[in-house]
């Protein structure tokens, strides 16, 4: 191999690494917190609550994730969520058999029904029309069935063949000691 091309691969290599890095330190510098780092599993809350102006964290370079919330500073957080849109909402029902049947709904995104299939492991899938991953998703169960009192529910966007439509809802019931079926409400907040 000519030295001209040898130069030419080792230059490319160093500028490469050097842009490479560049975008890395500008990724950094957009993220003010330093307690909060991608790993965290609430990394993408923060991130969104930071986005939405929910709440900026407790000083320039620190969200403070393990501190206390006071009774003021949640007046301000859920005063600043009014702002947000909910843009998504579901009611799932049960049948007698325990399926799943979607009993109210609206999408403001697309207009698309959503579809709800109870997996064999326990958990909820719903299709519902568009992608949710960067959005802020609340479950809620329905507290007035007399099954699933002791119930709560956890909820994340779950990416099947690559496609990020379908939400994922999970009923634990404390007096079961496990999964549940239930009947439980969806909202998904958006911009």
């Amino acid at each position: 191999m000519s030295k001209r091309k040898i130069f030419l691969i080792v230059t490319a290599f160093i500028l490469t690494s050097i842009i490479t890095s560049l975008g890395t330190v500008a990724v950094l510098a957009a993220w003010p917190f330093d307690d909060v780092l991608p790993g965290d599993w609430f990394y993408n809350d923060v991130h969104w609550m930071d986005s939405t102006g929910i709440t900026h964290g407790c000083d320039a370079t620190h969200y403070c994730p393990n501190d206390y919330v006071t009774r003021a500073e949640m007046a301000a957080f859920l005063h600043r969520m009014a702002g947000v849109q909910v843009v998504a909402g579901v009611h799932v029902e049960r049948t007698g058999a325990d399926a799943p049947v979607v009993e109210d709904w609206f999408n403001n995104v697309n207009g698309v029904a959503p579809v709800v299939v109870l997996s064999a492991s326990g958990w909820y899938d719903i299709d519902i029309g568009f992608d949710a991953t960067d959005n802020f998703m609340v479950c809620s169960v329905d507290t007035s069935e007399p099954d699933t009192r002791d119930a709560f529910c956890t909820i994340n966007a779950y990416n099947i063949l690559m496609f990020s439509e379908t939400v994922r809802v999970r009923i634990y019931d404390v007096s079961v000691g496990g999964f549940a079926p239930a009947e439980f409400w969806v909202l998904v907040y958006g911009h």
